[in-house]
């Protein structure tokens, strides 16, 4: 046999390995439009909740907001706040060069925490850029296994949530460097770097807490002050108080302690808050959120799927916790739990109020927000879906926040099965408030 027909055989094995292995593009994303306002078929300007419901969820979402500025201990025990030293004392830890980390990191990691020392302060604060909390005070990622889909990049463990500038805070707590502050916010607690906050005094927390507010209604909106000098970027889920027509942004003194300036922002980009909940509104608002790239825990200032409904249902005044598993708590619950395909599709059809209904299976949760040719639709923010080829777990990555049918990939041929189907892990829907 010649070389070039030996040649030509390998091309045709390899073509055919490739056939067989790998499938083309979600359907989902092809045909479906990504556009919220198409598929909710509901008179576009009738809110969803009525007035004295919504200022009773509005009042809530403010006390939880502002909840860390009227604490005078901390919330959280040192079992709580230090649990990723005792959780990943035993485990391989890998850093961004893929390679393990030595446990001398980690034991660093506790020297700087000064755990025994916890808590060292009860003081106000305010965050001034948009910044990450962090699981441990560094920057320095830690990821589970390289090897294993799902448990390298992008799920750093050291990622807590993102927080948004003009995030009101309760700081508990220092690293011995000083570099990092450990701070408790409405939704989530961890470490920041302390030059992302300002203290708050007295006067500055009554100059912030208005009552009035502006919601931000769209995301990476440059947000300057009265000179033009960039502060920080608008996202949705930001609030800012208003003092008359000009809205109020937190800096930062050279001594660490806030003052409050008067910013400037796209008129368009900023609505009184609480934004009144017509489904007009919520699609205006959520559709500027799609085509965000997936940020794990927040992780490089994007979205993972429990920080876009929280963000979300923020600018409606709305409270969800960080995580899917309380959220899907807050509402009028449904149990989905060993349902029929179609009947959760129905269920979901039937019970489901499009932008206040979340669905959820372990791990993730969705937004409900209409229907296509009978298919219950959802907006939500996905890594990937869980593959299996050849007996290895692979992804099949969507990497953005998307809108899809409640069977994203149902079609492939690699799809693992059931771990890959989102419609047969689909446990529950809730309806909000």
């Amino acid at each position: 046999m010649s070389r070039y027909a030996v040649i030509f055989i390998l091309v045709l094995i390899l073509a055919g390995c490739s056939a067989r292995t790998q499938d083309g593009p979600v359907l989902d994303l092809t045909t479906l439009a990504q556009d919220t306002s198409l598929y909710h078929g509901l008179p576009p300007e009738i809110p969803l909740l009525d007035d004295k419901a919504q200022t009773t969820a509005y009042a809530y979402f403010l006390s939880q907001h502002f909840g860390p500025w009227h604490r005078k201990t901390a919330k959280h025990t040192a079992e709580e706040v230090f649990w990723g030293l005792t959780s990943y004392k035993d485990t391989p830890l890998f850093g961004e060069n893929t390679l393990q980390r030595d446990p001398s990191w980690l034991e660093a990691m506790a020297t700087n925490s000064r755990v025994d020392a916890y808590p060292s302060m009860g003081r106000r604060a305010i965050v001034v850029a948009n910044t990450s909390l962090r699981t441990l005070p560094t920057n320095q990622p830690a990821f589970l296994d390289f090897k294993r889909a799902g448990e390298g990049f992008p799920f750093d463990y050291m990622q807590n949530s993102l927080v948004l500038a003009g995030t009101p805070l309760f700081a508990t707590h220092s690293s011995a460097d000083g570099e990092w502050t450990l701070v408790e916010s409405r939704h989530a607690f961890g470490w920041v770097e302390t030059r992302d906050i300002g203290w708050v005094d007295d006067t500055t927390a009554r100059a912030f807490e208005t009552g009035t507010y502006g919601a931000v209604v769209a995301d990476n909106v440059p947000i300057t002050d009265q000179d033009g000098r960039f502060c920080f970027m608008g996202q949705v889920g930001m609030l800012l108080p208003f003092k008359g027509k000009e809205i109020l942004i937190p800096t930062r003194d050279a001594t660490g302690n806030a003052l409050l300036a008067s910013g400037k922002l796209p008129e368009t980009a900023i609505n009184p808050a609480p934004i009144p909940t017509t489904p007009a509104n919520f699609s205006r608002v959520a559709n500027t959120m799609l085509g965000r790239p997936y940020g794990w825990g927040g992780l490089y200032g994007h979205r993972d799927c429990s920080a876009t409904t929280m963000d979300l249902m923020a600018a409606f005044g709305i409270y969800l916790p960080r995580n899917s598993s309380q959220q899907i708590k807050r509402g009028t619950f449904v149990n989905l739990t060993g349902l029929s395909r179609e009947t959760k599709k129905q269920r979901t059809l039937e019970q489901g109020t499009p932008f206040l209904t979340l669905v959820r299976k372990p791990g993730h949760i969705m937004l409900y927000i209409g229907s296509y040719k009978g298919q219950p639709l959802v907006m939500h923010s996905a890594w990937g879906l869980k593959t299996k080829v050849d007996g290895v777990y692979g992804r099949k990555i969507m990497g953005s926040t998307i809108i899809t049918t409640l069977e994203p990939g149902i079609e492939l041929k690699t799809l693992a099965r059931p771990g890959g189907d989102y419609l047969e892990s689909v446990q529950a829907i809730s309806t909000l408030p």
